[in-house]
């Protein structure tokens, strides 16, 4: 007789952020990137800076167990919420982190932690683009990894996050390239925790 499965454990918000942050870290340091951790006022704004040959990327990091990520919750200034007031709120999330701001999205799968969570990265503009385009097709703000869509003749289809959002090293190059004559991102941190590619660095896991 086989013995029975162990339950998975049931993860705090905080788990869960700080996993997706260490993955995150240790895929950028395997495709060969500086990563650059830190403490301070500015992590309210990014967890991650990620440098290679002179390019930088200013990173936040979601972790997500179900699929959805409410990236602009704190924004909403009233409850129940319109879609005006979810706009304003997409908006606002924008406005704070600006276009280039790079968001990585950890999605873990909550039935079976020990499989590799996929991993999307996208622009703070991208992002808020298929918020409002969320907003309007669902009535929600969180971000939905799928989510459905009733056209105007009643037929259903699924809407996934774009493919080519998916964690590739072509991706970080695209979303690092900066924009002719706009000035490369200054860091600022103020205090380095770790550089996670040094030699004696220990990644954390081998995504696919």
């Amino acid at each position: 007789m086989s013995p029975a499965a162990s339950p998975q454990p049931q993860l705090s918000a905080q788990q869960v952020s700080a996993a997706a942050e260490n993955l995150a870290a240790a895929q950028f340091s395997l495709y060969g990137f500086d990563v650059l951790e830190h403490s301070g006022r500015a992590r309210s704004l990014y967890d991650l800076g990620v440098a290679k040959s002179g390019g930088m990327m200013k990173v936040m990091v979601h972790g997500s167990l179900d699929g959805f990520w409410e990236l602009v919750e704190p924004y909403l200034d009233r409850a129940p919420a319109t879609k005006a007031n979810y706009h304003r709120a997409i908006s606002l999330w924008l406005e704070n982190h600006g276009r280039r701001m790079a968001c990585c999205l950890v999605k873990f799968e909550s039935a079976d932690l020990c499989r590799s969570p996929r991993i999307y990265l996208a622009s703070a503009a991208e992002i808020a683009e298929r918020l409002h385009e969320i907003v309007e097709h669902v009535g929600v703000s969180a971000l939905c990894e799928e989510y459905a869509v009733v056209d105007t003749c009643g037929s259903r289809r699924i809407e996934s996050l774009p493919e080519k959002w998916r964690f590739t090293q072509t991706r970080i190059a695209d979303l690092m390239r900066s924009p002719e004559n706009e000035k490369p991102l200054q860091f600022g941190f103020s205090a380095v925790a770790r550089y996670a590619n040094r030699a004696d660095a220990q990644p954390a896991a081998c995504l696919n």
